[in-house]
């Protein structure tokens, strides 16, 4: 019986693949390539759970992959577990405290200090083959970011970062050329001077100004251009009441309350017509063309940020790590050949196009079959992918979330013209040191 109930799942399987096979010639048929794939060593015959938060499109370019994976490694078979991003971290922390815990899991940059502090996850960099990953192929940051105890827990899987739109229709309207963006904050100011019309309800620059996370993470982009840090070197104290900081801050402050180009107050201007620039994520490249989630009908363009004098590129870097559960050391080497599958740059030059997540591999960056697709297909994101290479990694503190809440509050009064910039960054400094000395 047992036979046969294994012989029916194998062919469900192939069922599956080739319902599925023709999202994966249409992404290979992209680039005009053919189909790569990594060889493996199949493994003991494993079931494996994974849970992650990818929906949408995201979702069915993951079911894809899984099956493709499925097609080449027979005896492993994984199960995708669709969890929302608000419920995945809760779920993933009650495991922890006692219950079944997945194989193989995905999780926001931020939450991997609290996931390694568990003492569950595999250490990927114990694995006898970890060097043939090619890991110094990984960006930097995103390889810090699975660095605990200085042991490897997870490895880059997908990846976002902050960019500029601007409304190309409201840069003509002005007088300006659509195809010159800013390049320099000085630039920015000028621009956005030019183009904001109150009568017309017009902003030149919108910035995030609500509190939380949405207002650290942009704020931070600013901070790293300016040269200042986060936190320190040892990740025990504020770093961004310097003059780093008080120069990026004053910037926000100016563009807000001194040249009234930029609004105090709800998000979404840009989406509406109603403000010429915006740093904003990858993914609204998705959203906002046409076909999109939330399609717009004027001409659009992006850009690298534009940095202030003297200043360096940055931007912040968002997206997800993949990290294996202690289980059995079966199921362990199993979803390891998956991790190492999903990962490598033949599977990730394929992720990439099917989902428009930014290159976690230099490698991937610099293919002729990616940066053809990115070219020819949406040009508007290549800033995002030139720009990857600066992208910084949010302190991998496991306090990072409540000191993100403390700083945007504090910082949010500057912004609104509550307190000045000097008392808004003193006072973040004080929060934020007292959260991290526990």
């Amino acid at each position: 019986m047992k036979e046969k109930m294994n012989e029916t799942k194998k062919w469900m399987k192939k069922m599956k693949v080739v319902a599925i096979v023709a999202v994966i010639i249409a992404a290979t048929a992209i680039v005009g390539g053919t189909a790569a794939y990594l060889i493996l060593k199949p493994p003991e015959e494993a079931d494996l759970k994974f849970w992650n938060y990818w929906d949408g499109s995201n979702a069915q370019a993951i079911e894809a992959l899984i099956l493709e994976f499925e097609a080449e490694n027979p005896n492993i078979d994984i199960t995708n577990v669709p969890i929302t991003w608000g419920e995945l971290l809760p779920k993933l922390m009650a495991t922890v405290a006692g219950g079944e815990v997945p194989e193989i899991a995905i999780g926001d940059l931020v939450w991997m200090s609290k996931l390694a502090g568990t003492g569950l996850l595999v250490p990927l960099s114990e694995f006898a083959d970890f060097e043939e990953i090619d890991y110094e192929d990984f960006y930097p940051e995103m390889r810090k970011i699975g660095r605990y105890n200085d042991k490897s827990y997870s490895l880059p899987v997908s990846a976002n970062n902050l960019e500029l739109f601007y409304n190309k229709e409201i840069f003509e309207a002005n007088g300006l050329d659509p195809e010159d963006p800013p390049t320099t904050w000085d630039e920015l100011l000028v621009i956005a001077q030019i183009c904001t019309d109150p009568a017309e309800g017009i902003w030149g620059m919108e910035l995030y100004t609500g509190t939380g996370e949405g207002l650290t993470w942009q704020f931070q982009v600013y901070l790293w251009q300016a040269g200042g840090e986060f936190l320190s070197a040892d990740l025990s104290s504020a770093a961004f009441n310097s003059p780093e900081g008080k120069k990026a801050l004053q910037f926000w402050v100016d563009l807000i309350q001194t040249h009234k180009v930029s609004p105090p107050g709800p998000w979404g201007f840009f989406g509406q017509g109603k403000a010429a620039m915006v740093m904003d994520g990858t993914w609204m490249v998705a959203g906002w063309r046409p076909g999109g989630w939330a399609p717009i009908t004027w001409d659009w363009g992006t850009a690298q940020m534009p940095i202030p004098s003297g200043g360096e590129p940055a931007t912040n870097m968002g997206g997800e790590q993949i990290f294996i559960f202690e289980t059995t050391s079966e199921k362990e080497a199993a979803a390891w050949e998956f991790v190492k599958w999903l990962t490598s740059k033949e599977t990730q030059v394929k992720w990439d196009i099917l989902t428009s997540f930014m290159p976690v591999r230099d490698s991937v960056a610099k293919d002729p079959v990616y940066l053809t697709w990115a070219t020819t297909t949406e040009p508007r994101i290549v800033p995002f992918i030139e720009c990857q290479q600066y992208a910084h990694a949010r302190p991998m503190v496991v306090e990072y979330s409540e000191i993100s809440d403390a700083f945007s509050e504090e910082l949010q009064k500057a912004l609104y013209g509550v307190v000045s910039v000097d008392e808004a960054l003193a006072s973040a400094e004080a929060r934020v040191n007292e959260i991290l000395a526990g």
